[in-house]
């Protein structure tokens, strides 16, 4: 693990894909919540204003990422605010940044716990309901929310078990750190990393933890973070890791570099955002999960598809954008074959009309952000009533819940 920012703002990598109206804008307050070597460490906390009877409501304390070094709370901004207008109280947190000198990352997971236990302390003030606390935490910072989760082996002091969050939601996270180089040189002989590498430091009854991983991810891997919720289920936790096919650290697209540039696939990260929700709302700590703006892609495809098998052209044309292309590739060729709404309905009705007994099933589905790779088996009676069939891969493009795109290839018979 290289000296380069592990992790940047979810702010400055995607947009909010649930926009919140400017009536519901959260409001931010600034507030100390601990002073370490003459130094006020920040809590910003983003809430709703409290409607009147307003119960306690749930917290979520975020850390950024960076590497132990680099980055501030204005880096988990956005997510502070999406969880904010979910009705829960954010608090984005200030932690101390190694410095080869004389802080290491022992001193952030620190500050980290101190975090928690002051969230708790202060619930009374913060309109929070101390048993509703989760962590959350961006690469490095995914290091972070997931060590909070840690005690000491066999301890009960009130004092350590107060930094405990009662879930844990994590992106990109490090958390295999036992053989890191890097994290080693912060540590600066302080320490030991297996000490603070959470993959090493699974215990039962360790609250559930969520985590959204790239599966190409090349600086905190999709394999620690299936190793790590592997280790949580045998020791009897609760681990949801959600594998995104086809990109890179924080979601990224760009997989040639991860460690600095990030284009985060939109699709991919509104999904991500969808799946935290109902991961908070099965445990209660929003009221229920925000409907997804759009349909997955995948759920836009088999509707297509059922559609098709229902000869239902008006359900198929919903699923289609008005700029939508149907594309037949043979060898280097590709050919444009239905362009547009209109010049599909008329080629459904003309395919429907030779073949009243067209069928597809569906063999193999994969998604990766926007496309669907999609092979089926295609069936039909021809004129004299004998069955025929043949093989088809199709690649479909879906934004905002439309086909887009259709690309076709050879069929095998």
């Amino acid at each position: 693990m290289k000296k380069i920012l592990l992790a940047v703002a979810l702010s400055l990598i995607a947009p909010l894909i649930h926009a919140q109206s400017p009536a519901a804008a959260p409001d931010l307050k600034i507030e100390t919540y601990k002073e370490v070597a003459g130094k006020d460490l920040k809590a910003h906390v983003f809430a709703l204003p409290p409607a009147a009877g307003q119960k306690p409501r749930a917290a979520i304390v975020l850390f950024h990422g960076g590497g132990w070094s680099e980055g501030s709370p204005e880096w988990v901004y956005a997510a502070a605010k999406r969880f904010a207008g979910r009705g829960m109280v954010a608090l984005a947190i200030e932690y101390r940044l190694a410095d080869r000198k004389f802080v290491t990352p022992l001193d952030a997971l620190e500050d980290a716990k101190d975090a928690i236990r002051w969230v708790r302390a202060r619930a009374g003030a913060l309109g929070v309901d101390a048993n509703r606390v989760v962590a959350y935490g961006v690469s490095a910072g995914g290091q972070l929310a997931a060590m909070t989760a840690v005690t000491p082996q066999g301890s009960a002091r009130k004092e350590i078990g107060s930094s405990v969050p009662n879930a844990v939601l994590l992106r990109s996270p490090a958390v295999a750190v036992a053989d890191s180089g890097y994290v080693k040189s912060l540590l600066m002989g302080k320490g030991n990393a297996a000490d603070i590498s959470p993959d090493q430091q699974v215990r039962a009854g360790q609250p559930p933890v969520y985590i959204s991983q790239g599966d190409q991810d090349a600086v905190t891997p999709y394999a620690d973070s299936l190793n790590y919720c592997e280790q949580m289920i045998r020791a009897g936790n609760t681990c949801l890791l959600n594998r995104f096919s086809g990109v890179g650290h924080l979601l990224s697209r760009k997989l040639d570099e991860q460690e600095a540039v990030f284009d985060s696939d939109p699709v991919v990260q509104a999904d991500s955002q969808d799946r935290e929700d109902k991961f908070l709302a099965d445990r209660g700590f929003i009221t229920a999960a925000l409907p997804a703006r759009f349909d997955s892609p995948e759920t836009v495809v088999r509707a297509h598809l059922a559609a098709f098998n229902a000869h239902d052209i008006n359900a198929m044309l919903k699923n289609v954008s008005e700029d939508f292309v149907w594309y037949n590739v043979a060898g280097d060729k590709m050919d444009v074959e239905t362009k547009g709404r209109d010049a599909l309905r008329t080629g459904m009705e003309r395919y429907f009309r030779n073949l009243p007994s067209a069928n597809s099933e569906l063999d193999m589905l994969a998604t990766n952000g926007s496309f669907v790779s999609v092979r089926e088996r295609a069936t039909w009676k021809n004129k004299q009533g004998e069955p025929r069939s043949q093989n088809a891969f199709s690649i479909y493009e879906v934004t905002e819940g439309q086909i887009r795109r259709v690309w076709y290839y050879p069929a095998q018979k």
